[in-house]
């Protein structure tokens, strides 16, 4: 059997470890030991992309990716997204930023290379304040998602003040997509209190429905008054991994 030989790391502004990982011509980012990521895996974080610019309208959309991994959710956004787009990376460690310029660039297709990308080295929830009504879409895919959290400073991302600045930053009709390790209601009807409908959409780590099950929780922001949390707009969908 091959090793696992770690071939870099950082640390987060909390202390957090993060780690690259090298194994059999595959690489996974690691938090705290838990592997978040990898190579070889990454059809949930291609529908994570795929689902945020879902639908947008007009020329030059705004979008926000939160956290960039390993570019998969970055390219399949730039994918569907128009020419005229502008996407913002938030990306807390600028090592992964390295990474992504240097040994993991080729798997997504070097994203950071297209013109429409800004990067960001910010937590997301800071960039999100300073978008008031601006943004078209938000993707997040920090941590595991609300429920299977590894670094609890995340929670105040996915806590009803956070999710309340996201509704702000986001034009009427803007969306947003969570990448979650599993279903979250909790989550959902935080979404729906802080005025957006809700949709659950399965997502495979592998196409056609192998690997993991994983879930993209996509919240469209509703206009005019907010809902209460007791009964938010939710809808669920169930899809089938592209192939």
């Amino acid at each position: 059997m091959k090793p696992r030989i770690k071939i870099a790391s950082a640390t987060a502004p909390d202390g957090t470890p993060v780690d690259l990982f090298e194994h059999d011509g595959a690489h996974e980012i690691s938090v705290r030991g838990a592997g978040l990521m990898t190579s070889r895996q990454h059809h949930s974080e291609d529908e994570l992309g795929r689902l945020t610019v879902e639908g947008l309208e007009g020329d030059a959309p705004r979008i926000l990716i939160g956290g960039l991994g390993l570019g998969f959710t970055l390219r399949a956004a730039l994918d569907a997204a128009p020419e005229g787009a502008r996407v913002i990376v938030a990306e807390l460690i600028p090592e992964i930023v390295e990474w992504n310029r240097g040994p993991l660039a080729g798997y997504a297709g070097r994203p950071l290379e297209d013109p429409r990308v800004e990067v960001r080295p910010e937590d997301v929830l800071d960039v999100i304040e300073q978008r008031n009504g601006s943004l078209d879409a938000i993707s997040l895919d920090v941590d595991n998602g609300a429920a299977a959290m590894v670094t609890s400073g995340n929670r105040r991302l996915y806590g009803p003040k956070g999710l309340r600045a996201l509704r702000r930053s986001l034009k009427d009709g803007g969306r947003v997509a969570i990448w979650s390790a599993g279903e979250d209601p909790k989550l959902e009807a935080r979404l729906g209190d802080a005025g957006f409908s809700v949709q659950s959409h399965e997502a495979h780590a592998r196409p056609r429905r192998k690997g993991p099950r994983h879930v993209v929780i996509v919240g469209e922001a509703i206009a005019g008054p907010r809902r209460s949390a007791a009964a938010p707009r939710r809808r669920r969908a169930r899809r089938r991994g592209r192939p």
